[in-house]
């Protein structure tokens, strides 16, 4: 996978977006539309999806995003995939995430470029909500991570926190924003990830990481690994998934 020195570059397609993000009451903001259990298409079409609940979420000013549910628990995690990766990436997280009480949704990146892209999370946040969900905290490696510290800090009403792997420095190859002024935005409970042989220097992690000004943060750095992103997780006997899981299960109920 990518890092997100690497994915940044690449993230001119799928950068995040701040405005338009709102709450329903916005007369522009479109509402989310309802679960359905249609089949999924795009790229969850290939992802395993015994009992997943294919959704369709409107996007103001884009065009509507598609992806999936599973689980029917009111504490959910959004799932955000690396650049150049696939939601698919995620279906082994998302598995044992569904077997230890909770819903997740997986979903595809849409059209809009720029900070737009929040407009994008943000639909599938109110997706997961108004299938029931109480509590949502957003996860994901790479640009994946990268969407879910940015969302961390505008998506409304307030995510119960964020678990940022593998990103750092900047994003976005035509604007080159930085992510640590973003960093430096977020309140809710963040946990960082990074291994210390991935291209994407680890220094940079820990300049973002200092930046939070969340009370409730922890980082935890993989040493002897050059694992990106969800391959964080998928090494045995590493500290990653562990502090993953027991990360969610405090901040949610």
């Amino acid at each position: 996978m990518l890092n997100v020195g690497r994915s940044a570059v690449l993230f001119v397609i799928v950068a995040f977006g701040l405005a338009g993000c709102g709450s329903g009451s916005d007369p522009a903001v479109p509402p989310p539309s309802s679960p359905t259990t249609s089949a999924a298409i795009g790229m969850m079409a290939a992802c395993p999806s015994q009992d997943a609940k294919a959704f369709t979420a409107p996007v103001a000013g884009g065009t509507a995003v598609s992806g999936v549910q599973l689980g029917d628990a009111t504490r959910a995690v959004v799932l955000s995939y690396e650049w150049g990766g696939s939601p698919c990436d995620w279906s082994g997280v998302a598995t044992e995430l569904v077997a230890r009480g909770y819903r997740v949704a997986l979903w595809e990146y849409g059209t809009l470029t720029g900070l737009d892209r929040v407009k994008e999370l943000q639909a599938v946040v109110d997706q997961v909500r108004a299938a029931g969900a109480t509590e949502v905290v957003l996860a994901g490696g790479s640009i994946g991570g990268c969407v879910s510290m940015i969302g961390g800090s505008m998506i409304t009403p307030a995510v119960s926190g964020v678990a940022v792997l593998s990103c750092a420095s900047w994003y976005d190859v035509e604007h080159r924003m930085p992510t640590t002024p973003l960093a430096a935005k977020l309140q809710v409970p963040s946990l960082y990830m990074a291994s210390d042989g991935d291209s994407l220097p680890v220094a940079e992690v820990r300049k973002d990481f200092a930046a939070v000004p969340a009370k409730d943060k922890k980082l935890v750095v993989v040493t002897g690994s050059t694992a990106h992103g969800v391959e964080l997780l998928d090494e045995t006997g590493t500290a990653a998934k562990p502090a993953l899981f027991a990360f969610l299960d405090r901040i949610t109920r």
